[in-house]
């Protein structure tokens, strides 16, 4: 289970390494994660992404890497909860309450590419 996923502080490491190898100057921008401090993501799709970094990275043109995640549901429900801490740390009330939370979806990203490979499962409904 260990080997299974990869913790995200590495994933940028090995983004980062795998965006170099064709040529050091290579810049690689990490997107859509910025609110994460800590996680784990599956090693065989960072694997996957490694490997699509280098395969971008061969066109001699490419001088920067851009990696955006964008959430798959453009539309998640979260709960805010709202404590009221005492000066001894200690918690007397808290109010839960729900909010939707509207994002762009891929498209925002993809509107000036000239070629788009969708390599996602095949279970996935194409838009």
């Amino acid at each position: 289970m260990k080997y299974m996923h990869t913790k995200l502080p590495d994933f940028y490491i090995k983004a980062e390494a795998a965006g170099k190898v064709a040529r050091p100057e290579t810049e690689v921008e990490i997107r859509g994660l910025e609110s994460y401090t800590s996680g784990k993501m599956a090693s065989l799709r960072v694997g996957r992404i490694e490997e699509y970094i280098r395969e971008i990275t061969q066109d001699p043109g490419v001088k920067k890497v851009e990696v955006v995640f964008v959430p798959h549901n453009p539309e998640a429900i979260f709960t805010a909860v709202i404590k009221g801490i005492q000066a001894d740390g200690s918690c007397k009330k808290a109010i839960l309450e729900e909010m939707a939370l509207s994002v762009p979806t891929e498209e925002c990203e993809l509107f000036d590419v000239e070629e788009v490979e969708d390599r996602r499962g095949s279970g996935r409904q194409q838009r």
